[in-house]
């Protein structure tokens, strides 16, 4: 008995100093510098800029693959999609949308939940083109399919279950499609007297619900994905007022992030910070203009937002924690911890 006890004390030991000796994992922001034409390696604990890697023209859309190894990114500035090899973090792979018309750019891209797929958009400075989403297999790292999505796409969004493809055409409509089939579902009910306005869209990766935001009409339109149909409307309260754009959610669907910039003097340009529970917004980050970049860790944690600076919250207390200035324009950015 007494050699079991030092056997075993002795293996806990040895597993106890393995674990202790254990390299600890370490985050990192990765930021498109839109431009500069590269993407930005930012560690936030030592506050400061690892590496540059080299891109196309106008980086502005960035996300992940399903195992965090690849990161796809959308050149606006040209007809391309970068892959960037995160563990050699170098441009390994550059795809061109299968463009055959002229004055058409890459555009908004996003990802499904598994990160299998990449939806890219087309841009275009012609708000009356007609306009083609790309889908990307991110295992075959390849273009496998394409279908019309109607004019100036200005946001894409995938429901919780991921049957859905949200295409907002901006000021026009919101198209339903079929992400097996890539079939047309029909279009989602406008917020009634805003219809025109129409600029931003997010789904929560959580349960079936979904943010539409209508620039400086100062309203969130809550949507139903299980029935399309509108569930709520958020009312953007006095000092949160401002044109709002882009939105987004964490991982956890928890918060969701709205982009606000100000439309007259008083107004903030920032971050409102939505509790999906309620329907209510209950802060804004005075981040400063944000181009694009919300990023939240996987514990849903932390959220760095890319201003002027790159900033970054802690969503226990909704306060502010610190900032890096990278004296460039940030887009996208994304979370990695490795």
């Amino acid at each position: 008995m007494k050699q079991f006890l030092t056997t075993f004390a002795l293996l806990f030991l040895t597993l106890l100093l393995l674990h202790d000796t254990a390299p600890a994992q370490k985050t990192y922001v990765y930021a498109a510098l839109t431009d500069e034409g590269n993407i930005a390696i930012v560690d936030p604990g030592s506050s400061r800029l690892v590496q540059r890697i080299q891109v196309g023209r106008d980086p502005l859309y960035i996300a992940l693959n399903a195992d965090e190894s690849r990161l796809y990114v959308s050149n606006t500035g040209d007809i391309t999609v970068s892959i960037v090899d995160l563990a050699e973090n170098d441009e390994a792979q550059v795809l061109r949308l299968p463009v055959n018309r002229r004055g058409i750019n890459a555009g908004v891209m996003i990802r499904n939940w598994e990160g299998t797929r990449m939806y890219v958009a087309e841009r275009s400075d012609d708000m009356e083109r007609d306009l083609r989403v790309y889908v990307i297999d991110t295992q075959e790292e390849r273009i496998v399919d394409q279908f019309d999505a109607g004019k100036e796409i200005s946001a894409l969004a995938v429901s919780s279950d991921g049957s859905k493809l949200y295409v907002v055409n901006k000021g026009r409509a919101i198209r339903v499609f079929d992400t097996q089939s890539l079939q047309p579902m029909g279009t989602l009910p406008l917020l009634a007297g805003f219809e025109s306005q129409v600029w931003g869209m997010a789904c929560s990766p959580t349960k079936d619900l979904a943010y539409v935001t209508y620039g400086n009409a100062n309203k969130v339109q809550a949507i139903n994905t299980s029935t399309n149909k509108q569930s709520a409307v958020v009312d953007v309260p006095k000092y949160h007022t401002g044109i709002q754009k882009h939105v987004s959610f964490g991982p956890d669907g928890k918060y969701a992030f709205v982009l606000n910039y100000k439309d007259t003097f008083k107004e903030i340009d920032g971050v409102n910070v939505i509790d999906a529970a309620t329907n209510k917004i209950i802060k804004i980050f005075n981040s400063g203009e944000v181009l694009l970049g919300i990023a939240v860790t996987d514990d849903a944690k932390t959220c760095y937002v890319a201003s002027k600076d790159l900033k970054w919250y802690n969503l226990l207390t909704l306060e502010h924690i610190r900032s890096i200035s990278l004296r460039t324009t940030l887009g996208g950015i994304v979370v990695v911890e490795r």
